[in-house]
């Protein structure tokens, strides 16, 4: 799957947004934070997972558990969604409807 396609699914940005402000993270954590449907989550985080940007680790607990967390090639994601966030800063407020 392409970078582009993949980054522009549903819920992509948020998902590695929600990752990246605490790691690793648990599934039911990132479902909550986001008000994600759990099909949705778990087909995106199999998606970053099959592309290397998510790491998924299961611990031999009960009840199970479940952890994610970026790989480098996700880490490196991180300064562009910055630059975004900070082009969105800037933009946003400087926007004006003209009638």
């Amino acid at each position: 799957m392409d970078t582009m396609d993949l980054l522009s699914r549903r819920y992509a940005l948020c998902i590695l947004w929600a990752l990246q402000k605490q790691r690793p993270r648990r599934f039911n954590d990132i479902k909550k934070e986001l008000d994600l449907n759990a099909v949705t989550l778990s087909q995106r985080l199999k998606e970053f997972e099959a592309a290397g940007l998510v790491t998924r680790t299961t611990h031999n607990e009960i009840p199970p558990r479940v952890d994610y967390d970026l790989t480098a090639k996700g880490l490196d994601l991180l300064p562009i969604m910055d630059t975004l966030e900070n082009w969105s800063d800037t933009w946003d407020a400087k926007t004006t409807v003209v009638v």
